[in-house]
């Protein structure tokens, strides 16, 4: 952590502490996980009761005593500030109630202030029983969006074929990190880095896609390659989770593909 980052906390922790609402308060995200960095935010988890709830957000959003100046406060879901400072420090403070607090993944948190007792248990293996099902709906979601590419050509709809090209690409990136057991959001943590939750074959891969210019050829060109890519990798993928595979799906995108484009994946 960062002087910065350290004192950006001080002022927050010691904010919460004269807050008679506030049963306890417990550092989160990437920096309470431990892998944070210099460019990472401060998350702070804050228990509270869950009548009191909307006030503190509401009251935190307004800026209260003790906080640092800020130049963007918003709330958001209903229990998260999210704010910047001057210096463009940024934290998220998220009123949480006991249930919710019992719910999070204790391994990923570090406690600031009230009762030790309450440590959450370590959630990581209940959170990735989850990835047959991810799997299995990334593999239909990616068949989906592949199968609409005759309506952009018919179209000519090729800035829309970009950003089609542009959500394969992302897909893929997704089915590398189920690959990598950090296909969970609530594994990786922040959105805002990739590097550590990749191979670096997973990397060079993915380095190495251009985006494509808005012409035909090389929008078709670009598709099918991701699809090669993305298909070769999920079908192991799946039988290895024992992800339920679309075959009939499967199938029909690729002779509506080859039958309206010649285009073959």
């Amino acid at each position: 952590m960062t002087e910065a980052q350290q004192a950006l906390l001080d002022q927050l922790t010691g904010a919460l502490a004269t807050d008679a609402r506030v049963r306890s308060v417990w550092l989160h995200g990437s920096l309470g996980r431990g892998n944070g960095d210099a460019w990472s935010d401060v998350d702070l988890a804050i228990e509270v009761a869950e009548a009191d709830r909307s006030a503190c957000l509401a009251d935190y959003t307004g800026g209260r005593r003790g906080l640092p100046g800020l130049v963007l406060a918003r709330p958001i879901f209903g229990r998260i500030l999210t704010a910047v400072t001057p210096d463009w420090g940024r934290f998220d403070l998220m009123f949480v109630t006991p249930e919710d607090l019992a719910r999070m993944d204790g391994a990923a948190m570090r406690l600031l202030l009230g009762d030790s007792s309450q440590q959450p248990a370590p959630l990581a293996a209940a959170v990735e029983a989850g990835a047959p099902d991810r799997v299995a709906a990334l593999v239909e979601e990616f068949l989906r969006v592949l199968g609409l590419t005759p309506v952009a050509v018919g179209r000519e709809e090729w800035l829309v074929m970009q950003q089609g090209t542009q959500l394969l690409r992302q897909m893929l990136v997704d089915l590398m990190l189920e690959e990598s057991g950090f296909g969970s959001p609530a594994v990786r943590g922040g959105v805002k880095r990739l590097n550590p939750f990749l191979t670096g074959e997973q990397r060079a891969v993915l380095e190495a896609l251009d985006p494509p210019p808005a012409h035909r050829d090389a929008l078709l060109a670009a598709s099918a390659h991701i699809s090669r890519l993305f298909l070769a990798r999920a079908r192991p993928l799946a039988d290895r989770l024992g992800a339920t595979w679309p075959d009939a799906f499967e199938a029909a995108t690729r002779r509506h593909l080859r039958q309206d484009l010649g285009l073959e994946i």
